[in-house]
């Protein structure tokens, strides 16, 4: 007989929630036992209340969104094996996920094959994720080397002031950058200007330059 496992399918859209739910319900390897939640909040009543063995959860959904509920499942001392299913596949997004305990990252065009490997993976305490995403970590990873190994020390900029440094190069406003992140306004605001003050520039402009003449790859 084939072991039942608990799982929670996160998702504010039913059409996505019936959907995994049926692919889940037809494969043969194990007895899903299925449980719902529709906004970050009810994740964690569910957990509370419910045994689960592992949660689907996407990252954007009402009243908590899935890096919130990450967070606080991690500030709780909570360890349930947790598969990030989003549309989402920005490498600061998939950096967060993992950063905050995600064992596992898919893409919402995912299979069921690839559904239950995941599964299987992650109860085993080992990471999964989609071909896309294993490319952009990868890519990810080559870049952030590369970005180390011509960082002058005189620099002395922070692994955040780096990534927030990143984004204005990229013509983000602080506004978009706090939402990226997942921090105030207030915080971009003063990471902005010390960044500024290390490398003693004065506008934007001359950031953008900075980082163009010292070969900063973004």
């Amino acid at each position: 007989m084939n072991k039942e496992i608990n799982i929670l399918i996160a998702d504010d859209h039913l059409m996505i929630r019936s959907g995994i739910k049926l692919m889940l319900e037809q494969q043969k390897q194990f007895v899903p036992v299925i449980s719902e939640a529709s906004t970050g909040l009810e994740v964690l009543e569910v957990i509370k209340n419910t045994m689960i063995d592992i949660i689907f959860l996407d990252l954007t959904m009402p009243e908590m969104d899935g890096l919130s509920v990450l967070n606080k499942l991690k500030s709780s001392d909570i360890h349930i094996p947790v598969i990030i299913l989003t549309m989402h596949k920005d490498e600061t997004i998939v950096k967060q996920a993992l950063d905050l305990g995600a064992l596992g990252y898919l893409l919402k065009n995912s299979g069921v094959e690839e559904l239950v490997k995941a599964i299987f993976t992650v109860l085993r305490g080992e990471r999964y994720f989609s071909n896309e995403v294993t490319q952009l970590i990868f890519q990810d990873d080559k870049r952030s080397k590369e970005m180390k190994s011509i960082i002058q020390f005189e620099d002395n900029l922070s692994k955040r002031e780096i990534q927030i440094m990143a984004l204005i190069v990229k013509e983000h406003t602080n506004h978009e950058i706090a939402d990226i992140l997942h921090i105030s306004k207030r915080t971009i605001e003063g990471h902005r200007k010390k960044i500024m003050e290390k490398l003693n520039i004065n506008s934007t402009v001359g950031l953008v330059k900075y980082a163009l003449k010292n070969g900063y790859d973004f």
